[in-house]
């Protein structure tokens, strides 16, 4: 049961204004970065290239891959399951990249410095977030096939990579909870990764838009080739 029954909360009011309207509200940086994410209060740009025209069939990788298979071709055994699940994974990804560039934007368009779009800057991590955790299961259902071709996986640990690093930005996020509870972050990190000039950043990781853009786009390649069993060897 989630409950705030006999836990002591600590709260500090600083300023507060009754009957005024119209009144053009700024907040100290401090306050903003303590209080809604690391950062915010120096967030002013997103270079987050827009993809969509480079993977035009990205809205159908799904339907073609059905259509496809049942006309065409189909993988066998376990890398139907495999093939099914990444294109699924980039579909989503990609689209999730698409609306958080979107959102990100309406972010930087919509607050100001010392004013921030709070809702609009939430509703922007929550779709990097969202397509970080589907790269990720991507990259694990590859690494799966991957093995089962007796080929190496997609990164080594700690080898620096994107992809290692973008695999770590969904850790972040996927084991927040846990951290938390087991006092792995410091107090003002409220919250997994957050938003800078560069990229997305964790306490321990960075990923910048450019790499973001460059791993997405290296997942819908991969998508536009298993939309299409007949083209692989390994089908029937």
């Amino acid at each position: 049961m989630l409950t705030l029954t006999q836990m002591s909360l600590e709260i500090t009011f600083s300023t507060a204004s009754l009957g005024v309207t119209n009144m053009a509200i700024s907040y100290n940086t401090e306050l903003l970065d303590r209080y809604i994410a690391p950062g915010i209060s120096e967030f002013t740009t997103c270079d987050a290239p827009d993809i969509s025209a480079t993977h035009p069939e990205a809205p159908h990788w799904l339907a073609n891959h059905f259509l496809n298979s049942v006309f065409r071709g189909t993988f066998k055994s376990k890398f139907r399951q495999y093939a099914f699940n990444q294109i699924l994974r980039a579909q989503v990804a990609f689209d999730d990249y698409q609306e958080a560039r979107s959102l990100t934007s309406a972010f930087l368009a919509m607050g100001k410095l010392d004013n921030p779009a709070i809702r609009e800057y939430f509703r922007a991590i929550s779709r990097w977030e969202s397509c970080l955790l589907n790269l990720q299961i991507f990259i694990d259902v590859m690494n799966k096939m991957k093995k089962d071709l007796q080929d190496e996986p997609v990164f080594v640990d700690g080898d620096g990579t994107v992809e290692q690093r973008a695999y770590g930005l969904a850790n972040a996020a996927k084991h927040f909870g846990s951290d938390v509870f087991c006092n792995r972050h410091a107090e003002e990190n409220t919250v997994p990764l957050w938003l800078t000039n560069s990229g997305l950043k964790t306490r321990s990781i960075e990923v910048t838009f450019q790499e973001i853009a460059k791993l997405v786009a290296e997942v819908a390649a991969a998508a536009d080739e298993l939309q299409d069993p007949k083209a692989f060897g390994d089908s029937a």
